[in-house]
């Protein structure tokens, strides 16, 4: 099966949206889906890399939203619970204390990700996924 149909969903269309505390810039957000035709538990994810308008965002300065729970980076690799479904939306939280001006930005995501049906005798497909998109600013 080609994996590579679902990459254009991964990144959705919805605008970024500023992350302030009482007015104060704290970063800004996304929204993306799992980029195949079935959903997955967020362990699944080997790797998440995420670009806005040319430069690379550390590990540190992302939140992973999904199921309405937030999540640092480096607990992905644990969250053998938590189902990433179909279709379903998750939030990259990007944290800047600039925040992000007004207008068109370029976001790009890079996925390395498990197919988990995939995994008989231990031997999983591993696919790389990427997407970019470029989103207005609400």
């Amino acid at each position: 099966m080609d994996f590579t149909a679902f990459n254009e969903r991964m990144v959705c269309e919805d605008k970024i949206k500023r992350y302030e505390a009482e007015g104060i810039p704290l970063g800004y957000e996304f929204k993306m889906r799992y980029p195949t035709y079935r959903g997955a538990y967020v362990c699944n994810v080997e790797e998440l890399n995420v670009t806005v308008d040319g430069r690379r965002i550390a590990p540190q300065d992302m939140r992973f939203g999904v199921n309405g729970k937030w999540f640092l980076m480096s607990q992905i690799p644990e969250l053998n619970t938590e189902y990433w479904f179909t279709g379903s939306k998750a939030t990259m939280r990007i944290l800047d204390e600039k925040g992000i001006s007004d207008g068109r930005h370029t976001v790009k995501v890079e996925m390395k990700h498990k197919i988990p049906y995939t995994g008989y005798f231990g031997n999983y497909l591993v696919v790389d996924s990427d997407c970019e998109k470029t989103l207005d600013v609400e």
